[in-house]
């Protein structure tokens, strides 16, 4: 089994994050079973930690954190299995109540998903503070985006991790699947033959993969109330050789090298502020 020293990002931000999700991933073939050594991270990265978690979750790879600096922390938002029901979440909570863990969406027979990621949510959002329109400006992209994962990846189950920095007053949320992608979607739901890049370009158009047009704008608005609505930091989403990178109001489609590089299904990460006044959304939605 091939042994994957995970890289420390160089800062904080998501770009360096992207990077190091690079240098992780880069000569890994889907579905190649490795050992993750993450003994050089000193924080857990969601866009670097949610990734990990989900390929261990659906490879069955291995880990080391035996000598990470954030051993405790890793094992506190219960990486990499995650939790997956409501009362899981609930108890973690009450165990470890500054930590969000990492929360696993299943499809399923009735509204259990959506408690859970409700839960989720309300999380977050005690952890950003009571301010007027917060809510519904967290729920939209986090719901928006963890649909997504449930009409197009074809898979049953779906991740989502979050980490406040408290002495800088923001939060990074990723949203990860492992189903089949954005170009794999367009090609089976519409016929269309788009490169990973195309795809995703199509995807932040808002044409959608289903010829009724249902649902188009979900990423789309999502990316706008993330950027301009909640100050966000950046918003960064990969799928399969390609991705796209959006930051201080500029974007950038990237393609990777192909197959060096390849994620299969989605991976969005985001980070946003802690709202310092009223939020409203109402100018970016439908």
């Amino acid at each position: 089994m091939k042994n994957v020293i995970v890289p420390k990002p160089k800062n904080d931000s998501l770009v360096a994050q992207l990077e190091s999700l690079y240098r992780t991933f880069l000569d890994i073939s889907p579905g190649e079973k490795v050992n993750f050594d993450l003994s050089l991270l000193d924080w857990a990265y969601p866009l670097l930690i949610l990734p990990i978690s989900a390929y261990i979750n659906n490879t069955k790879s291995d880990y080391v954190i035996s000598n990470s600096p954030i051993k405790s922390h890793l094992e506190r938002v219960n990486f990499p299995q995650g939790v997956d029901s409501v009362s899981l979440f609930q108890k973690h909570i009450q165990r470890n109540k500054k930590y969000i863990p990492i929360t696993v969406l299943k499809r399923g027979v009735g509204a259990s998903k959506e408690e859970l990621e409700a839960l989720f949510i309300e999380k977050i959002y005690g952890v950003l503070g009571n301010v007027s329109g917060a809510r519904s400006a967290l729920f939209y992209p986090i719901t928006e985006l963890a649909t997504n994962i449930f009409d197009h990846s074809k898979k049953d189950m779906g991740f989502i991790f979050s980490q406040f920095y408290p002495s800088k007053n923001y939060l990074d949320i990723c949203i990860v699947d492992c189903g089949r992608g954005f170009a794999a979607t367009y090609k089976e739901e519409r016929g269309l033959e788009l490169s990973d890049a195309n795809a995703i370009s199509e995807a932040m158009k808002g044409n959608s993969v289903k010829p009724e047009k249902e649902r188009g704008y979900g990423i789309w608005t999502s990316k706008k109330i993330v950027c301009e609505v909640l100050g966000g930091g950046g918003f960064i989403l990969i799928s399969g050789s390609a991705g796209l990178a959006a930051m201080n109001k500029k974007e950038k489609l990237i393609s990777f090298p192909y197959p060096r590089f390849y994620w299969q299904g989605a991976i969005i990460a985001y980070r946003i502020k802690k709202p310092s006044g009223p939020l409203d959304i109402s100018p970016f939605i439908e």
